[in-house]
């Protein structure tokens, strides 16, 4: 039998298949690698995926985002003498807005009435003759520059108070009032936050936690006592912008450290930041619009309120069993020779009245203190039980009271 073509056959049609799989398996493998290399250029040109913030990054965001517009820049300005050169100058970095005008010094102001009134720290109005800038102007965080009129200043806590004075016509937009916290609400270990609008395009928003409460409302004999300090470090020119809580209420101003002479412009540390207490700045504040006051007024003592003597004194029962007023702040120090020892004041008396005004809380008298600054006034004390009234000369306090 002749099986010589059925076997050419047979191989043949091995061969084709054999050539068929192998083109298959090369197309099948192209086509892989061209739905690949596809795949790669789509996955390179699609919109990279932004991670989501944090639940902590979304609350400090928004908190800036809600105090911001309740800080000011606060600009001082003195003049300047004709024919100083202006080469080695910028045309308008080093420019001030106003004609024969330079700034002097620049800090930070927090806004806490709707009608432009603004506290911020004294001692950058002041120029180096000792006597305040020949003009004062502040700048809101949407860049509106208004003028500002210094009310009253103290130099003791370094506080003034400005209001906004907008020309004819100009409104001021982008301004809201700081929210009010309450001081005695604060921990030690609380998260709080330095805001500031120093010159330029810097800002301050600076965390941090409080590491060591007031021990005093009254800061006539322990000033950095009566102060909130914090953790985190500011710039020279955040001084006067605010110290808030996680909520946005403003605990405090921000200072620097307190100085035995009033007029120095010290730095902040890099490891502590004050803040004077809110309800300080702002009732003290309050006193200075009214009296338009630039000194400081003092009677030679200290004082606690009662509920800081209970708290110091750890103990309840001995607190319920001592004998105090109804009302009344502690005489907690005293300072000789004062118009206080003078008069005949003891340590441990009550104030009760300041020339028939009821002293029921710190703010009470130190605002007193400004309402009736020069004059004699009778001056009621608990003592042993009974009530003694006293002459009491308020006067203007001595550079050798201070202390830091």
């Amino acid at each position: 039998m002749n099986s010589g073509p059925t076997c050419n056959l047979h191989h043949s049609l091995a061969g084709n298949t054999f050539f068929i799989n192998n083109l298959f398996a090369m197309i099948t493998l192209a086509a892989c690698l061209f739905l690949a290399s596809h795949a790669q250029v789509a996955e390179a040109t699609a919109p990279q995926a932004v991670p989501s913030l944090s639940a902590g990054d979304q609350a400090r965001r928004a908190l800036q985002v809600s105090v911001i517009p309740s800080i000011v820049t606060v600009t001082a300005y003195q003049r300047v003498p004709e024919g100083v050169s202006h080469e080695g100058r910028w045309a308008i970095a080093d420019e001030s807005p106003y004609a024969g005008l330079a700034r002097a010094a620049v800090s930070s102001g927090i806004v806490v009435g709707t009608d432009g009134t603004v506290i911020c720290c004294r001692s950058p109005l002041l120029l180096e003759n000792g006597g305040f800038a020949e003009r004062i102007d502040v700048e809101t965080s949407t860049g509106v520059r208004v003028d500002a009129e210094l009310l009253g200043s103290e130099p003791t806590i370094n506080l003034a108070v400005l209001r906004l004075k907008p020309a004819a016509g100009e409104t001021v937009g982008g301004l809201a009032p700081a929210r009010i916290g309450k001081v005695e609400s604060l921990e030690i270990g609380d998260s709080v936050f330095a805001v500031g609008d120093p010159f330029g395009a810097a800002r301050t928003f600076a965390p941090g936690v409080v590491m060591a409460l007031p021990v005093a409302a009254c800061y006539q004999a322990d000033l950095t006592g009566s102060f909130i300090h914090s953790s985190m470090a500011i710039s020279p020119e955040s001084v006067g912008g605010s110290l808030v809580n996680s909520a946005g209420e403003v605990m405090g101003m921000l200072v620097p450290p307190p100085s035995l002479q009033p007029s120095e412009r010290l730095q902040p540390h890099a490891y502590v930041t004050y803040a004077m207490q809110i309800d300080t700045a702002l009732g003290v504040g309050e006193a200075l619009t009214k009296k338009r006051s630039n000194h400081s007024p003092w009677t030679g003592f200290s004082v606690l309120s009662q509920q800081e003597l209970k708290a110091r004194m750890k103990d309840d029962a001995a607190f319920a069993a001592l004998k105090k007023p109804e009302f009344g702040l502690l005489v907690d120090d005293l300072y000789d020779p004062s118009p206080a020892t003078a008069a005949g004041v003891r340590r441990g008396d009550f104030v009760t009245e300041i020339n028939g005004t009821k002293i029921i809380g710190v703010v009470d008298f130190q605002q007193s203190l400004y309402y009736f600054s020069g004059s004699q006034v009778p001056v009621k004390f608990f003592r042993d039980g009974k009530d003694v009234t006293v002459m009491l000369k308020i006067e203007e306090r001595p550079a050798a009271a201070n202390r830091n």
